[in-house]
């Protein structure tokens, strides 16, 4: 199986730019310690404190797919949870198209 990179851009609701950094430093353990996870980063864009993106590196699609049914991701937890906004893009490279 080939490696896939996924880069999400995301972006937070209007100044709630801290609380969906500590959503996703929530989510970040749990997704580290999922099997075929080999690396997952969260940055924030420089000079905009409500943009971020993420960072993923999945040994398989497999991988991939099993970590965006886990519920540390669908569940982000409540209020910090809310200040997510929507993905901006996403990026995925290697392994085959998605389904």
């Amino acid at each position: 199986m080939a490696e896939v990179v996924v880069v999400v851009l995301f972006r937070a609701k209007p100044g709630r730019g801290a609380d969906a950094e500590a959503a996703f430093a929530e989510a970040v353990p749990p997704t580290h310690a999922e099997e075929g996870c080999v690396a997952f980063a969260v940055h924030r864009v420089a000079g905009d404190a409500d943009r971020f993106a993420l960072i993923e590196r999945w040994e398989s699609r497999e991988a991939l797919d099993a970590h965006l049914a886990t519920p540390h991701l669908h569940g982000l937890p409540g209020a910090r949870g809310r200040a997510l906004g929507r993905a901006a893009a996403a990026h995925r490279g290697g392994g085959p198209p998605p389904r």
